[in-house]
């Protein structure tokens, strides 16, 4: 008996297969996020996490299509920010790769974790999960400091003598963005300033909106009250 597109496709796209494929992409993403932290410590064993990487970043690549192709509102589908994410992470990957085929050029190191940085803001996902509030909150502030992080520490590690791996930029995200300020270091590149100045300004806006919308919510309880 032969078996029908139809019955094939349900077969291929199933919650079991979904939820799978949704759990390996997790574990590909902490992948990365191990490897990126132990790259900024230039370990002798290098070559072995970009391989992983590599491995990892083709594994989400096929989740990212497969979601695609089963999906039948593919407009909706992209213009999730969720997977306007992992659309980016891709094509990155693949200019990556494209570069290293077309110029026959050494990896560069500089690159791989700028890819590795790209891969990391599918961290923001993991939000998504069902967690309490306090969790999720925990996650959406580790996860702005860890992704502001990597960044300070790819534009600051050559030339800042205080920053020589990810613990330090960490240390100096968290002391910056909490405006505790010890200045034991300090950003000495303009995209270093940049980052913090609009990382900053983004946390300010934040939590004056949280504010605000716990004022009005406040205003209205007593209106009705009245």
């Amino acid at each position: 008996m032969g078996v029908s597109l139809r019955t094939l496709k349900e077969r291929i796209y199933n919650p079991k297969v979904y939820n799978t494929l949704e759990l390996i992409g997790i574990l590909c993403t902490l992948e990365i996020l191990i490897s990126f932290i132990l790259s900024t410590y230039n370990p002798p064993y290098e070559h072995i996490l970009i391989k992983l990487d590599f491995i990892s970043i083709s594994i989400l690549s096929f989740h990212f299509l497969y979601k695609l192709i089963g999906t039948r509102d593919k407009l909706k589908f992209l213009g999730n920010i969720y997977n306007i994410i992992d659309a980016v992470v891709i094509g990155a990957f693949i200019l990556y790769l494209l570069q290293i085929w077309a110029t026959n050029a050494i990896i560069s190191l500089r690159i791989i974790n700028a890819v590795r940085i790209l891969v990391l803001l599918r961290i923001v996902k993991f939000k998504h999960l069902k967690l309490s509030r306090e969790m999720i909150n925990f996650i959406t502030i580790l996860t702005y400091s860890f992704i502001i992080s990597s960044f300070i520490w790819l534009v600051e590690n050559e030339a800042n003598l205080g920053i020589n791996n990810f613990a330090d930029a960490f240390y100096f995200t968290v002391i910056s963005l909490t405006t505790v300020g010890y200045g034991d270091i300090t950003p000495v590149t303009p995209w270093g300033k940049g980052i913090i100045v609009v990382s900053i300004l983004y946390l300010v806006s934040g939590l004056i909106t949280k504010i605000q919308s716990l004022l009005y919510r406040e205003l209205e309880g007593k209106r009705d009250r009245e």
